[in-house]
C-alpha cells in the first residue's frame, strides 16, 4: 500500500484513513489508541521511540495506558502501516510507513537523515549477487557522523 506523505504538524486525514481501513481490512479493531499512535506518526518526519510515542499519546488522551501504545505499534507494523528502525546501540525508532527509504544514523548527535533508496540499493544488490543475502536496508541505519558532527571532531 502506498501512503501519501503529510505536511509536518499537520494530520492528513487521508492518510491516517487509508491506515485505519487498511487495519480494518485485517480484521483489527480500530481504537483511539491506534488512531492516537498514527496521528502521533503522521505529524512529523522525525524518528520517534516508543516512549516519545506514548508520551505524545498520553498528552492527548491520559487514559490510554503505555502498554496499550506498545501493543498498536508491533499491530501497526506488522500491517506494514509503521516502520520501525534499529539505530545503533539507541532505542527502535518509528515512523509511518510510505516511501521506501534507507537512513544514516550519527553516533555523534543521534540525528537520523533519511536517504534514498537510490543511494543505498546498489550496496543491496551487491549483497545479493556477491553473499546471497537480501538485506533490509530501509529497516537498519547506516552509522557514523553528520556533517555538523564531523566538522566539529576535525
Amino acid at each position: 500500500m502506498t501512503i501519501v506523505v503529510g505536511t509536518i504538524g499537520c494530520v492528513n486525514e487521508q492518510r491516517i484513513g487509508a491506515v485505519m481501513q487498511h487495519m480494518r481490512a485485517r480484521g483489527g479493531r480500530v481504537t483511539t489508541a491506534l488512531r492516537a499512535v498514527v496521528e502521533t506518526l503522521d505529524e512529523t518526519d522525525d524518528h520517534l521511540t516508543a516512549a516519545d510515542i506514548a508520551d505524545a499519546v498520553q498528552e492527548r488522551h491520559p487514559a490510554v495506558h503505555t502498554s496499550t501504545v506498545y501493543r498498536a505499534l508491533d499491530r501497526l507494523s506488522a500491517a506494514g502501516m509503521v516502520v520501525h528502525l534499529h539505530v545503533g546501540h539507541g532505542p527502535t525508532v518509528y515512523h509511518l510507513a510510505g516511501d521506501y527509504h534507507g537512513h544514516l544514523a550519527c553516533r555523534g548527535c543521534g540525528a537520523v537523515l533519511d536517504v534514498p533508496m537510490a543511494l543505498i540499493q546498489p550496496v543491496a544488490h551487491r549483497v545479493a549477487r556477491d553473499y546471497g543475502f537480501a538485506l533490509e536496508a530501509g529497516h537498519l541505519a547506516l552509522g557514523g557522523l553528520c556533517a555538523h558532527c564531523a566538522g566539529s571532531s576535525r
